[in-house]
């Protein structure tokens, strides 16, 4: 199977200062968020079981609690995403790691997804993820993979290709 071509995101939004490069199959979506101050890029990729559960990257990026955002760092920004983990899901590795030369927090996630949600009877689809958090120029960023087990490996490999391609810019 010869290896898909990546193709080079460039945010035109200043408040998402990034470039990365990503399956060129692959479906960029840029959001806003209407209640918290974040700007995010998903990159959707290969269909899962269920078809609304999308497989993905993604790079979302917020101001710190000084520049007007919710958190004050990235310590801030984790417990947060911790405390509202779904139940099914677990915390498999929590570690340092960097980001550009920076230093990072990076959780493996796993768990289960009831889908379809609205069924009597749902079937419990294993997920796998990451998130990797780390702060530059007063802004927090989150970097994340989901995936369901059939798709797991192509969508790790699209996240280790935008970790070793992904640079900030001014």
């Amino acid at each position: 199977m010869a290896q898909e071509p990546f193709i080079l995101y460039r945010s035109n939004q200043p408040q998402l200062p990034i470039a990365f490069e990503y399956p060129s199959a692959w479906q960029p979506e840029f959001s806003k968020g209407s209640v918290e101050p974040y700007v995010q890029v998903q990159v959707y990729g290969p269909a899962s079981l269920e078809s609304r559960l999308r497989t993905y990257i993604a790079v979302r990026s917020m101001p710190n609690a000084a520049e007007g955002g919710k958190y004050g760092d990235v310590q801030a920004l984790v417990e947060s995403y911790l405390q509202h983990l779904m139940p099914s899901f677990k915390i498999d590795k929590d570690q340092t790691t960097q980001v550009l030369g920076i230093p990072a927090r990076m959780l493996d996630i796993s768990g289960t997804l009831a889908l379809p949600w609205e069924a009597k009877d749902p079937q419990a689809i294993p997920i796998r993820g990451q998130r990797i958090f780390f702060e530059k120029n007063k802004r927090l960023y989150e970097l994340s993979w989901l995936a369901t087990p059939e798709t797991s490996s192509i969508v790790e490999a699209a996240f280790q290709k935008l970790l070793a391609t992904l640079s900030l810019v001014e």
